[in-house]
C-alpha cells in the first residue's frame, strides 16, 4: 500500500490541485492520500471544506490536523504523520510530496511499487532536480522505522532530500523511476507565485540552519543510520 503525505500550510487551493492530480492518476485501489495541516493555520477551515471528485474505488482523502506539539515546521509535520503510518503498517510505502508537486504520470503508483520489491527509496522526475535529488520520495516503512524518522529531524525544511539521496546511495537502495513525473511547480522556475511560506523556506536563516544540520548529520550520525537501514535489508548492502 502507498500512502502519500502532503504537508501544507496556507495553500488550500494548491493542496486541492495536488491531491486531485494524485487521485486521478493513481491506478491502485489501496493508494491513499493524507493532507497534513496545522491546527493554527488561518486557512484551516478551507482545508476542512475541500472536496474532490469521486474516483472509482479510491478512498477519500483525509485531512490530518496537527496540534502545536506535533508540528512547527515541514520536517516535524512530515515525521509526525509518517511515523504514525509506519507504525500502523510496517509494509507500507510512504510518499512525501509538497503541495506544489503535481502527479503527471498515469499509474505512477504501480511504477513506484514495482521499484520497491525490497525496502528502499524511490523517486521520479520532478522536472527540476530530476535524477540529482529525490525531492518527492517514496520510502519503505521498514526504513522509516529503522531510522525512527522519515525526514532528517534536525532540519526544518531544506536538505532533507540530500539525506534521502545519501542513505539510498550508500545502502544501494536508491531507485530513480525516470518514467514517473511529479512536476515541481516552484517559484524558482516561475511555476508558482512567491508567498510567505516560500519566502521563509528559501530564506537565509532556514538554508544556513539546515545546511549545518545536514553536514553535522553526515559527519556524526550518518554511519549509524546507515547501519540501521542495512539491518532491515534482505541481504547486507
Amino acid at each position: 500500500m502507498i500512502v502519500v503525505v502532503i504537508p501544507s500550510r496556507g495553500r488550500p487551493g494548491r493542496a486541492h490541485r495536488a491531491v486531485r492530480a494524485i487521485r486521478e492518476t493513481a491506478a491502485r485501489v489501496d493508494t491513499r492520500v493524507l493532507l497534513a495541516v496545522d491546527r493554527d493555520d488561518p486557512t484551516l477551515d478551507e482545508y476542512l471544506a475541500l472536496r474532490w471528485d469521486p474516483v472509482p474505488y479510491r478512498t477519500e482523502t483525509s485531512v490530518v490536523v496537527l496540534e502545536r506539539e506535533a508540528t512547527g515546521n515541514l520536517v516535524k509535520a512530515t515525521n509526525t504523520v509518517s511515523m504514525r503510518i509506519a507504525e500502523e503498517d510496517p509494509t507500507a510505502i510512504i510518499g512525501n510530496l509538497g503541495d506544489d508537486h503535481i502527479a503527471k504520470t498515469a499509474g505512477w503508483d504501480n511504477a513506484i511499487t514495482y521499484a520497491l520489491p525490497t525496502p528502499g527509496v524511490a523517486y521520479g522526475d520532478d522536472g527540476l532536480q530530476g535524477r540529482n535529488l529525490p525531492t518527492a520520495p517514496f520510502i519503505s516503512a521498514e526504513i522509516v522505522l529503522a531510522l525512527g524518522w522519515y525526514a532528517l529531524p534536525t532540519c526544518w525544511h531544506m536538505f532533507v532530500d540530500n539525506a534521502w539521496r545519501d542513505i539510498g546511495e550508500q545502502t544501494g537502495t536508491l531507485r530513480y523511476v525516470s518514467t514517473v513525473e511529479f512536476e515541481h511547480e516552484h517559484p524558482l522556475v516561475g511555476k508558482a507565485e512567491w508567498d510567505d511560506g516560500y519566502r521563509h523556506a528559501n530564506g537565509s536563516e532556514v538554508i544556513e540552519h539546515d545546511k549545518a544540520a545536514y553536514h553535522e548529520w553526515r559527519e556524526r550520525y550518518m554511519a549509524e543510520d546507515l547501519r540501521r537501514v542495512r539491518a532491515v535489508l534482505p541481504e547486507a548492502a
